[in-house]
């Protein structure tokens, strides 16, 4: 009976294996049946802008293919004619078999390990290794991408140019070549979404669609009120952080994500469950160019603000440092923060120095205890320290001048109102508080509740004590 049982169960999970292959494979061929239908359009597209007239009709020349890319994407179009070529650099025409073909294998590169591939092979030009100047193009496409397929007018500064050169040193130290297991590598610890804008922009340009937003890994944040120049925060610096940074700081919360969720196995079913909100939109919460640099103005902007937040500490020798704060900031004497905590170097070396949990300390009340912000999990290797004067910052010990300090909100509007609610609350129980205290002062003393505890412990009332 126990055989014919178990014999049973194994039929109906091979059927239901069959029918789940069957079902994949279904939907695999809708959707290539659908690229096929965006890849052949927008190839007819391209196709009629060719300047010499359409005189090998169902074949596009090299010339045409790169002209659709302009400015900065120029050389991204011409490593992309070589790619959908498979290398072959030397065909100055392309098919629109040959078009459909590569536009599909891209398509299917939804997880970000196959996306590295491709676009690592990509960016190399076809060879096993990154030379410094292919790195630092990749950086520099990687952001012009992301910005567009974020909808920002690109924009790029001499800061943001200190930004990408940090990383290409970062990525490699003093050698001058990096193969794909070095790139990976760094890419995980560092920047593990870097090519996720790309991927999104070329999904748009192939499909003629944006890409679902259940896919969306590392979307650019809105910054309220930026003005470029004004702050420490580039938006180059910004691509970087959210290419860096964990999904708490982009998006808003959820229930449900594809990196907790067990059943989800495939893009159908991402598309179905991962019900991922939009990007979050990040607000100033402290400035000291326009608050002070001052441990009270700093402690007056950042309390009360529960959602996740960064601060960014700049000090001398181009030092830029980040911090990533995931539950808010709590004074006391003991060390707090949560998985998604991240300290970063962005300059003049771009890393991810330390990650995860009790990496702050921000003592501004508790006695015989250090004043001011630690950052580090080891007590014995702080790496960074800010004493309750503000004038100065500890680096790895030692004493460097502070520059600037910035903390920006990360945790979208609703954080951001339960602050100025919790502030307004704190304002006028101050304004009852004194009000309480006048209306004390103003009565008659006779029948203030404090004369009747003087004249219990046999002090005359008035302002002039005397005891019998």
């Amino acid at each position: 009976m126990g055989n014919q049982h178990g014999s049973s169960t194994g039929n109906g999970n091979s059927d239901q294996r069959r029918s789940s292959a069957f079902d994949k494979s279904k939907q695999s061929s809708m959707s290539s049946k659908a690229y096929t239908g965006s890849l052949i359009k927008l190839f007819e597209k391209i196709e009629i802008t060719s300047d010499a007239g359409n005189s090998h009709p169902g074949e596009i020349s090299q010339s045409t293919f790169e002209n659709v890319f302009h400015g900065p994407l120029h050389k991204f179009g011409k490593l992309m004619y070589r790619q959908m070529l498979n290398g072959h650099s030397n065909r100055d025409r392309i098919t629109k078999e040959q078009f459909v073909k590569a536009g599909k294998e891209i398509l299917k590169t939804f997880n970000e390990s196959d996306q590295q591939k491709y676009y690592f092979k990509l960016f190399a030009a076809g060879k096993d290794v990154l030379t410094q100047e292919d790195a630092l193009l990749m950086i520099q496409v990687s952001y012009a991408l992301t910005l567009s397929a974020s909808k920002f007018p690109y924009t790029k500064s001499d800061r943001d140019d200190r930004v990408f050169t940090a990383m290409v040193t970062s990525m490699f130290g003093i050698a001058e070549e990096l193969n794909y297991e070095s790139f990976v590598s760094w890419l995980k610890w560092n920047c593990p979404h870097m090519f996720c804008g790309v991927h999104n922009w070329v999904y748009l340009i192939l499909t003629g669609s944006t890409l679902p937003s259940e896919l969306e890994t590392a979307p650019v944040p809105q910054l309220e009120g930026f003005v470029d120049g004004r702050y420490c925060l580039s938006m180059g610096m910004l691509w970087a952080m959210s290419a860096t940074l964990p999904a708490a700081y982009t998006h808003g919360q959820t229930s449900e994500t594809p990196a907790n969720n067990p059943l989800i196995t495939s893009y159908h079913l991402i598309m179905k469950l991962a019900r991922l909100s939009r990007c979050q939109s990040w607000t100033m919460l402290y400035n000291s160019s326009d608050h002070g640099l001052s441990m009270n103005r700093f402690t007056h902007h950042v309390t009360s603000y529960h959602g996740p937040s960064i601060m960014l500490v700049s000090f001398e020798g181009r030092n830029l440092y980040c911090v990533a704060n995931d539950t808010g900031w709590r004074d006391g004497p003991d060390k707090y923060g949560g998985e998604e905590c991240m300290l970063l170097q962005i300059s003049p070396v771009y890393r991810v120095i330390q990650s995860g949990e009790k990496m702050m300390l921000w003592n501004v009340h508790t006695r015989g205890l250090p004043m001011g912000i630690q950052i580090g999990k080891m007590s014995s290797s702080i790496v960074l320290s800010i004493p309750h004067e503000f004038d100065s910052v500890s680096h790895y010990g030692v004493a460097c001048t502070l520059n600037k300090v910035e903390v920006w909100g990360c945790g979208g509007s609703s954080a951001k109102d339960a602050q100025t609610k919790q502030k307004q609350w704190e304002a006028k129980d101050v304004q009852r508080c004194a009000q309480r205290k006048l209306n004390l002062e103003s009565k008659d003393w006779n029948e203030n509740p404090d004369k009747q505890i003087l004249d219990w412990a046999g002090i005359k009332g008035g302002h002039s004590y005397q005891r019998e």
